[in-house]
C-alpha cells in the first residue's frame, strides 16, 4: 500500500492568469494618472513609469518558468539608480522627488512579478502611491481616481477568489457562482458583505462627527526642498505683471493685485480672476495678512519705514517670533489666547510674502532666512512657487470690547508719529464728518466703531467706480463724490478719519478668507479673495482689526477654533444655518453638515446596490447562454440537489485526507488521478466516481447514488483511522 503524506511545504505557484495581470497593471496606472492631474510637471516621470510597468508586467508573464538571475540583479542596479535620482532631486529642488522614486520602483520591480503575492504587494505600493497624490491633492476630483483604483481592486480580488474558491465555502481553487450557492450560505454571504459596509461607514460616520481638537502637530507640514535662498531686500516682489493705469479705468480682470507691492496706488481700477492661488488648512477662519502701510500721500500708499529685521531659524526650518506680530512690544502670548496652525499650499505664483493667520508667532518653512519688516509683515528672498508649502501658528487675540473701551490713549512717541501722519490736502469736510460721527463717543474703540458702521452702511461696494480725477484726494472724493468703491478705498477713508481724531491706524493688506470645503478640509484662496482692511492701535492689546468693507464677512482674525466635524460647512452650500454653540456637550454639526455625511451614506448604499445588481445581471446572461452541464465542475454547486449532496460528500472526504496530511489536489489533476496518488484507498476511489457522475453526468444522479457517496465517505473515514 503506498501512501503519501505530505512533508514539506508547497511550492509557490505562479501566477499565470492574463486576466488578473491586465486587471492589476490597469490598477496600477491609475495612481499614476491622479499623480500627473495633481502635480502636471511629473507627467514625464509617470509616462516612463508607465511603460516600465506594462514593459515589466508583459516580461514578467512570459518568463515565468526562467530564474534569471541577470535580471534581478539589472533591477538591483536600477532601484540604486533610482535613489541616486532621488537624493539628487532633493538637492537640486526637483518637483516631489519622493514621488518620482516610488514611481520609478515601481515600474522597475515590475519585472519580477511571477507570484500573485508580487502582484498584490506591488498594487499596495500603488495604494502608497495614491496616498502621496492625496496628500497632495486639494480638490475633489482624487475621489473618482480613488474610486476607480477600489473597483480595480475588487475586480482583482474577484478574479482571484473565481481561481481560487470562495473561502466561506472552505473549497478547492475553482470558480463558486455566487447565485447558485445554498441559500443559507448565500444569506451569510449577504449579512457579512452588509456588516462589512455598515461597519465602514458606521467608522467613516464616527471619525466625522467625533470631536478633532486643534493641538499643534509635533511638526506641521512644509516642503523639504531646496530652500528660498538668498537675502531678503525692502522691496516687494510681485511676480505678476502690474498694469500700470494711473487716473485710469478698467473692468477687466487681472492676475495682479496691486496690493502686493511697495506703493498701493488707490487710482488703479480692476477687477482680480477667479483662479485658485492657494489652499489652506486651518482649524478657524480668518483673513490671511501678509504686511501693512503706514505712509499715506492723497491717492497712494507707501511703507515710511524700509527696516528690516532679519531672523534666524531656530531649529532646521523652524522660526520663532519674540511676540506674536501685531500685539504690544515684547508681549508673549497670553493663556486665554488660542493657538491657530494653518498650512499653506502655494498653487500660483506669489509674491516673497508669508500669509498667515493674525497674530503669527511661529514658522515652519524652508528659507535660508526670513525678515520681519516695520508693519510686521514677513518677508522672504524669493517668490512663492506654485507646489510651495509652509506652516505657521498663530494665536487667536482675545479682543473684549469692554476692555477696549477702557483702553489709554499714551501712544509711545514714535507710533504716534508714525501713525496719526496725514498729507496736508485732506479736506476739512473729511475731517467734520469724522467729527460728527464720533461726537458722542468718549473712548476710541467707540469711536473707531461708529466710522465703520458708517461706511458699512452708507457707500456701495463696486470693483468698478468711476475715473479717479486727475489731482483729486482720494477719501474726499470717494466719500462725497462716487459714495463708491473697492475695499482699499473703504480702508483707506477708515484710517483717514481715525488718524484725523488722533487715533493711531494702518491699512492691512492680505486675502480674505476663501472658499471652505467641508470634504477636503482646506479654504480655497482666489485672487478675487485680495483684500484690505484697517489696523487701530490700543496700548495694552497691539493693532487691532476693523474692516469697513461692505459685502464682506469680516473676519480679520481668527474665529474660535472649531473642534468638531463640519464647523466651518455654512460656507459650502451659501447658506447661512444656526450652529450649536461650542460650549455645549454635543457636536457642533450644522445642517450642511449632516446633510453632506447622509448625502454620502446613500451614494456609498447606491454604489454597493449597483454593483450587486451588475453581478446579478452578469451571472443571469452568463447562464441563459448554458444549456449543458459542462459549466458545472466537481466544486461548482449545479441546482439539482442530489448533485450538490454528492459532491459536498466528496469535499468532506477531500477536506478529510488534507486533515491527515496527505497532499491536497492540485488544479490540473483529474478526480481519478487524484485518487490513484493518494494511494490504495478503495472508499476514496468509489467516492471518486459517484463525484465523477455528479459533476459531469448528463443525467442526474438517483437516491441510491447518493447513499452510495455518504456510504464511501464512512468507509473513507474508517480506512484512514486504521491506518493511523
Amino acid at each position: 500500500m503506498q501512501l503519501t503524506l505530505n512533508k514539506s511545504r508547497k511550492p509557490k505557484e505562479f501566477e499565470r492568469s492574463p486576466q488578473l495581470r491586465l486587471l492589476a497593471l490597469v490598477a496600477m496606472l491609475t495612481p499614476l494618472l491622479a499623480l500627473v492631474r495633481v502635480v502636471p510637471d511629473l507627467w514625464p516621470h509617470a509616462l516612463v513609469s508607465a511603460l516600465g510597468l506594462g514593459l515589466g508586467h508583459w516580461f514578467s508573464y512570459r518568463t515565468l518558468d526562467k530564474n534569471s538571475c541577470l535580471v534581478r540583479g539589472f533591477m538591483f542596479i536600477l532601484i540604486h539608480v533610482a535613489f541616486a535620482w532621488l537624493l539628487i532631486g532633493l538637492a537640486r529642488g526637483a518637483v516631489v522627488p519622493q514621488a518620482q522614486f516610488a514611481i520609478f520602483t515601481q515600474a522597475i520591480t515590475s519585472f519580477d512579478l511571477r507570484y500573485r503575492r508580487s502582484i498584490f504587494n506591488s498594487l499596495v505600493h500603488s495604494l502608497a502611491n495614491l496616498y502621496v497624490a492625496a496628500s497632495l491633492s486639494r480638490t475633489l476630483e482624487l475621489a473618482l481616481y480613488l474610486a476607480l483604483f477600489a473597483g480595480l481592486v475588487l475586480a482583482v480580488l474577484y478574479v482571484a477568489g473565481r481561481e481560487d474558491g470562495v473561502k466561506v465555502a472552505r473549497l478547492r481553487p475553482q470558480t463558486i457562482p455566487l447565485l447558485r450557492l445554498p441559500l443559507h450560505r448565500r444569506a451569510m454571504m449577504g449579512f457579512g458583505l452588509g456588516f462589512g459596509v455598515v461597519a465602514l461607514l458606521v467608522i467613516f460616520g464616527v471619525f466625522l462627527l467625533t470631536p478633532r481638537f486643534a493641538n499643534n502637530p509635533i511638526v506641521p507640514p512644509f516642503t523639504i526642498n531646496v530652500p528660498l535662498r538668498g537675502g531678503v531686500q525692502s522691496q516687494i516682489i510681485n511676480p505678476g505683471v502690474p498694469l500700470v493705469q494711473i487716473n485710469g479705468w478698467s473692468d477687466a480682470t487681472s492676475d495682479y493685485f496691486y496690493g502686493f507691492d511697495t506703493d498701493l496706488d488707490l487710482r488703479y481700477r480692476g477687477g482680480l480672476s477667479n483662479d485658485v492661488v492657494m489652499y489652506v488648512r486651518s482649524p478657524s477662519r480668518s483673513y490671511w495678512r501678509s504686511h501693512s502701510y503706514d505712509f499715506y500721500t492723497g491717492y497712494s500708499w507707501q511703507q515710511s519705514d524700509k527696516t528690516l529685521t532679519n531672523l534666524k531659524p531656530s531649529v532646521g526650518v523652524h522660526y520663532v517670533l519674540s511676540s506674536p506680530l501685531g500685539a504690544s512690544s515684547g508681549r508673549p502670548p497670553l493663556e486665554s489666547e488660542q493657538s491657530v496652525v494653518q498650512s499653506f499650499t502655494i498653487v500660483r505664483e506669489q509674491p516673497n510674502l508669508v500669509f498667515a493667520a493674525y497674530r503669527p508667532t511661529e514658522i515652519f518653512i524652508t528659507a535660508d532666512e526670513l525678515a520681519l519688516d516695520s508693519g510686521d509683515g514677513l518677508r522672504l528672498p524669493q517668490p512663492l512657487k506654485p507646489g510651495f508649502t509652509y506652516s505657521v501658528i498663530s494665536y487667536r487675540p482675545n479682543f473684549d470690547p469692554d476692555k477696549l473701551r477702557r483702553s489709554s490713549t499714551n501712544y509711545p512717541a514714535y507710533l504716534a508719529w508714525r501713525y496719526r501722519q496725514l498729507p496736508g490736502n485732506i479736506s476739512l469736510r473729511v475731517k467734520n464728518l469724522a467729527g460728527n460721527l464720533t461726537a458722542g463717543y468718549n473712548n476710541n474703540f467707540d469711536k473707531v466703531l461708529a466710522l465703520t458702521n458708517h461706511l458699512l452702511t452708507s457707500y456701495r461696494y463696486n470693483l468698478y467706480p468711476p475715473p479717479h480725477p486727475e489731482g483729486a484726494e482720494v477719501v474726499d472724493t470717494f466719500l462725497f463724490k462716487d459714495k463708491e468703491g473697492i475695499c482699499e478705498q473703504f480702508a483707506t477713508a477708515l484710517v483717514v478719519m481715525a488718524r484725523s481724531l488722533d487715533i493711531p491706524a494702518r491699512l492691512a493688506v492680505g486675502y480674505g478668507p476663501g472658499d471652505y470645503n467641508p470634504v477636503t478640509n482646506y479654504y480655497e484662496i482666489r485672487r478675487n479673495n485680495a483684500h484690505s482692511w484697517v489696523e487701530v492701535y490700543f496700548p495694552e492689546y497691539g493693532w487691532v482689526p476693523f474692516d469697513p468693507t461692505p459685502g464682506w464677512t469680516p473676519q480679520p482674525y481668527p474665529t474660535p477654533v472649531q473642534n468638531w466635524a463640519f464647523s466651518n460647512s455654512s460656507q459650502f452650500l451659501g447658506i447661512d444655518l444656526p450652529t450649536i454653540p461650542l460650549d455645549m456637550v454635543t457636536p457642533n454639526i450644522n445642517i450642511q453638515g449632516v446633510v453632506v455625511f447622509v448625502g454620502m451614506l446613500v451614494g456609498a448604499t447606491l454604489l454597493v446596490g449597483l454593483m450587486m445588481l451588475l453581478m446579478y445581471l452578469f451571472r443571469h446572461l452568463h447562464r441563459s447562454q448554458t444549456s449543458t452541464l459542462s459549466d458545472y465542475p466537481y466544486t461548482s454547486m449545479p441546482p439539482d440537489a442530489r448533485r450538490r449532496q454528492i459532491l459536498q460528500l466528496y469535499r468532506q472526504g477531500a477536506k478529510l485526507l488534507t486533515n491527515r496530511k496527505y497532499n491536497a489536489r492540485q488544479q490540473w489533476e483529474a478526480l481519478t488521478e487524484y485518487a490513484h496518488q493518494v494511494g490504495a484507498l478503495s472508499a476514496l476511489l468509489r467516492l471518486t466516481r459517484a463525484a465523477e457522475q455528479a459533476a459531469y453526468h448528463t443525467t442526474a444522479p438517483e437516491t441510491e447514488a447518493v447513499n452510495e457517496a455518504r456510504s464511501a465517505l464512512d468507509e473513507l473515514r474508517q480506512e484512514i483511522d486504521h491506518l493511523h
